[in-house]
């Protein structure tokens, strides 16, 4: 255990060295990772793996495992399906000989991950699969490369994200041990690596901020605001130190829980006539919660939890795996008191630690009771500056510390005022008799867990009504809201105009034949699942995300029949699992060297999620019409009628929800051809979850009235319910009434304490 805490500080110093002095001008290095731009667990926070001696499975953090160089050759973070890590780079990653990008998988089983680079802040380009290879057994590394040669992306590639689709292996998953990539890190003119990075979320409080200088700078001038148009027009430099300043980084007096910031470099040189340079506006946010301890990483023999918490008097601190409120670990806290003895568990920190500017107002914890506990007395936390203490007992029922289950304390900082809270120096938990139970003793067991530190909270229950964005404030964020659906109504009625007969009709009433007429008949799975389909559409066919899938006789001949027009027509019923890379339907792809020329995918990355139209040979963006989902119930949840199209000639993509144009595009003009296969259910980004109706294909592109005709089975008649939150009276319609109700709780908050 001293060897893995010499190596975390050896990483930890790596970065101090690294985020503290300029990079150099050389080009094409290759680099590890420098920050881990965002995470997805669709099973909570739990992240595993093998640690530095290649014992498994045990807690990790991702951040601390694959930032920077490796514990050893022995560590990696597991990735289960559908988990996903996306990590940044202090560069561009550029082409050069040979691949350009090496990942690090142990245990190779066969094992498979989707690799994306990306530009940390939403653009995406799938390059290949990575897969582990086949032999082998324990912790043999395999070595994954990709060659960045041929690609053209319309944005600056500085981050890769992998994504594990499979359960292979013991640990069982995509075992990630490390990532490098070619990285060309200069900056021309100006500023550029910020630290943190652009859009970096859980940035901590006391973090200092750094930058890569530009080429001809002697000096930096730095902005920093929570507010965006602060930076971007009435700009005022920080006032300590003293601007323009020698340094390439800069250390707030401290950073705000539960804030957006702003920021900005502009480089000087007083020998140029052109200089400042004004720089990039790069934006982060600090959580509104920072984790104090989760005691994942103590054990009860190498590294104790004693280490970190000083038990005082008659406490007994040790670690439990059995019973954890998250993860796998939880504090066990054996106390006893009386007249003359107390327990306590006390958290020093050196140094001390500034909550006042970080608006920490809030301690949070969980606690779980034990039965036989004698005589509850006084359960409360301490805090310390050193010169004060102040007690703040527990305020609820005493013998809630008798309740077998895990319950929430949160513990009011707002009064407190003896204790200097911008130098905490120490926070204890404690039992003790407490004023109104003199003569008398007590002893027992109690588990905590997951201590943080956090700054207001939106507390479950009695919620505002007006609260459409759940931030527990009506303010002008949630009028936003509810103009985006000004007007809608549930229950509409669209004209609508007979359609050409489809090349393509799946009806799913029972199986995959082809309704069209063209006996383009669809290859069932082995074991289809057909379910209730969309209202006067019969049945429908549920796909499971991983086997699932139709592959249509002979596509080359139906999309013979595709020229200049194409619309892909289906009924959805997405399912709110963790299976969150759905491909709807796809051409032929072959990964790492044919990006298919039609794909559709729905509700990708996490909740909400992600659309993806593609529709075009050679694949490009130009000929991708991609976004955000606004609400997850566009994809799951209920039944949606979506609708694709494109006109080769004009150039134009679209989309539609329910008969109502969704999204478009123009500029997509390359050509629908070159397909030899096609399946529905599965794909390129992965298989779809969920059921699906009604599926059609056209030979050209099909109008609004068409599409409504199609959907509705003739009638025009769409009668749903409202995905916006913004109907707030449940009439299935957004008007003057769901406003007054905005308007009664206008500007009201309901945040604690």
């Amino acid at each position: 255990m001293k060897k893995l805490h010499l190596l975390i500080l050896f990483r930890l110093l790596f970065f101090v060295v690294m985020l503290s002095s300029s990079i150099s001008a050389e080009t094409a290095t290759f680099q590890y990772p420098y920050y881990l731009l965002d995470k997805y667990s669709p099973d909570g926070d739990c992240w595993m793996g093998m640690n530095a001696n290649g014992i498994y499975q045990v807690p990790v953090v991702p951040k601390e495992w694959l930032v920077g160089p490796p514990l050893s050759d022995k560590s990696a973070v597991t990735l289960p399906t559908d988990h996903w890590v996306e990590l940044g780079f202090r560069g561009k990653l550029i082409d050069g000989p040979g691949d350009d990008i090496f990942l690090i998988e142990l245990g190779p089983v066969s094992e498979q991950a989707r690799i994306f680079i990306t530009d940390g802040a939403g653009q995406e380009y799938l390059l290949g699969l990575a897969t582990a290879g086949s032999t082998g057994g324990g912790v043999a590394p395999t070595e994954i490369g990709f060659d960045l040669d041929g690609i053209f992306l319309p944005f600056v590639p500085c981050a890769i994200r992998i994504l594990a689709v499979d359960m292979g292996g013991g640990s069982p998953g995509f075992d990630i041990a490390n990532v490098r990539a070619r990285i060309d890190s200069t900056c021309c003119e100006v500023a550029c690596g910020p630290y943190p990075p652009n859009g970096a979320t859980n940035v901590f409080p006391y973090a200092v901020l750094n930058w890569s200088p530009g080429c001809s700078a002697d000096g930096h001038i730095v902005y920093l605001s929570t507010s965006f148009s602060d930076i971007f027009t009435d700009a005022t430099p920080v006032s300590n130190p003293s601007q323009p300043q020698d340094a390439n980084s800069y250390h707030p007096s401290g950073l705000e829980l539960g804030r957006a910031y702003y920021w900005r470099i502009d480089e000087v040189n007083q020998t140029d006539s052109n200089d400042p340079w004004r720089g990039d506006i790069w934006r982060f946010t600090v959580p509104e919660c920072v984790m104090i301890d989760d005691f994942e990483f103590y054990d009860n023999r190498g590294n104790p939890v004693t280490f970190v918490w000083e038990w005082r008097d008659q406490a007994l601190l040790y670690i439990s795996q059995g019973i954890a409120y998250s993860c796998q670990k939880s504090m066990v806290f054996n106390y006893y008191y009386d007249d003359y003895f107390y327990s306590e568990a006390v958290r020093s920190f050196s140094p001390t630690q500034d909550w006042a500017v970080a608006g920490v107002k809030v301690l949070e914890l969980f606690f779980h009771g034990t039965a036989s506990n004698v005589n509850p007395g006084r359960m409360y936390v301490k805090l310390s500056d050193g010169d004060a203490n102040v007690i703040i007992p527990y305020d609820g029922d005493p013998n809630d510390i008798r309740k077998n289950y895990w319950q929430m304390w949160r513990v009011d900082l707002a009064g407190v005022t003896c204790v200097d809270l911008s130098k905490v120096r120490s926070l204890a938990i404690g039992f003790d008799v407490g004023s109104a139970q003199p003569y008398s003793y007590g002893s027992g067991t109690v588990y905590f867990d997951d201590v943080k530190m956090c700054t207001y909270r939106c507390l479950d229950g009695d919620e505002l009504k007006a609260d459409l964005n759940n931030d527990c404030c009506v303010d002008f964020s949630d009028l936003a809201e509810m103009a985006l659906a000004w007007l809608q109504n549930g229950y509409n009625v669209y004209p609508v105009t007979a359609p050409n007969l489809p090349i393509l009709w799946l009806r799913f009433d029972g199986d995959a034949s082809d309704s069209s007429g063209n006996a383009f008949h669809g290859l069932e799975p082995s074991n289809p699942v057909y379910g209730a389909g969309a209202p006067g559409f019969g049945l429908a066919l549920s796909f499971d995300g991983t086997e699932d899938s139709v592959r249509i006789n002979d596509a080359t001949a139906l999309f013979s029949q595709v020229n200049n027009g194409i619309t892909i027509a289906f009924w959805q019923y997405g399912v709110d699992s963790t299976h969150l890379v759905g491909t709807v339907c796809c051409s032929n792809y072959l990964y790492g060297q044919q990006n298919p020329a039609i794909g559709i995918n729905l509700g990708c990355g996490r909740p909400p999620g992600r659309y993806n139209w593609d529709c075009g040979c050679p694949w490009s963006y130009d000929n991708r019409l991609s976004g955000e989902h606004r609400y997850k119930s566009e994809w799951a949840g209920c039944w949606n009628h979506w609708a694709f199209t494109k006109d080769v000639t004009k150039g134009a993509m679209q989309i539609f929800l329910n008969g109502v144009l969704y999204d478009s595009k123009i500029g997509a003009t390359s050509a629908i051809s070159g397909i030899s296969s096609f399946e529905i259910g599965s794909g390129w980004y992965g298989g779809y979850v969920g059921l699906l109706d009604d599926f059609r294909i056209y030979n050209y592109t099909l109008s609004q009235p068409e599409i409504v005709h199609v959907a509705t089975n003739g009638t025009g008649v769409f009668n749903q319910q409202l995905m916006s939150p913004a109907d707030l009276n449940s009439d299935n319609w957004v008007n003057f009434n769901d406003f007054a109700i905005l308007a009664d709780n206008w500007l009201e908050e309901q945040l604690w304490p």
